[in-house]
């Protein structure tokens, strides 16, 4: 296990969005190693950056060490998901002295985190993972064209694709994905969200992520 680092307070705050404010919660670690913006579900089906997976990832990703940055989306399909992805990015980028930025989505936000992957080449993101990577019923385009390292949190009972699943629609990234499965849990990971929250710490770590080392 890790030390954790102390936790700052939650700021919130708005940042500027690709068609208006986008309200964001941001924590800032002292001195720190890297940067993640958490990307929540889909707002038409209840999600937002206060939902309890993206709560407990981010939570965990600020312990390391990390500024970490949760916002909500204001468009509803995957094209305006994507711009907002990219403006959360672009804008704790600047917060970070050249540390490593890092995208984490969950559902829709991994759908909208990996578009705004391929439709920006030079988007100096340096590791991106997935939550319950909605597989089954979604196209993820050319995943040849995600050339960072790729890691995938998911549930093995999750409804929208599971691991196997997973794996075979990742088969086409660059580098081999890393596959972090939550056994026995679906989709909404119930009353499991710490559960994925430390598969995310164990994901980050094996695509070459800084995490601290036992001490």
């Amino acid at each position: 296990m890790y030390n954790p680092c102390p936790m700052s307070e939650v700021r919130q705050l708005s940042i500027p969005g690709p068609a208006g404010r986008l309200d964001a919660m941001l924590r800032v670690a002292n001195c720190p190693e890297a940067g993640a913006v958490v990307a929540h579900p889909h707002p038409l089906h209840g999600g937002t950056m206060r939902n309890p997976v993206v709560f407990h990832v981010e939570r965990e990703l600020h312990r390391l060490g990390w500024t970490t940055l949760r916002f909500n989306f204001r468009g509803a399909d995957e094209s305006e998901g994507a711009d907002d992805v990219g403006a959360a990015a672009a804008w704790l980028r600047g917060l970070l002295s050249g540390k490593p930025l890092y995208l984490v989505g969950y559902s829709f936000g991994s759908l909208c985190s990996n578009r705004f992957l391929q439709d920006h080449p030079h988007h100096g993101v340096a590791g991106f993972v997935a939550i319950g990577l909605p597989v089954r019923d979604y196209h993820l385009g050319d995943l040849s064209l995600v050339r960072i390292p790729m890691a995938v949190v998911q549930g093995t009972d999750d409804q929208f694709g599971s691991p196997k699943e997973v794996r075979h629609a990742l088969s086409g990234t660059p580098a081999p994905a890393v596959i972090e499965e939550v056994e026995g849990a679906d989709h909404l990971f119930p009353r499991r969200a710490g559960e994925a929250a430390e598969a995310v710490l164990r994901a980050i770590g094996a695509i070459g992520a800084p995490v601290p080392g036992d001490t």
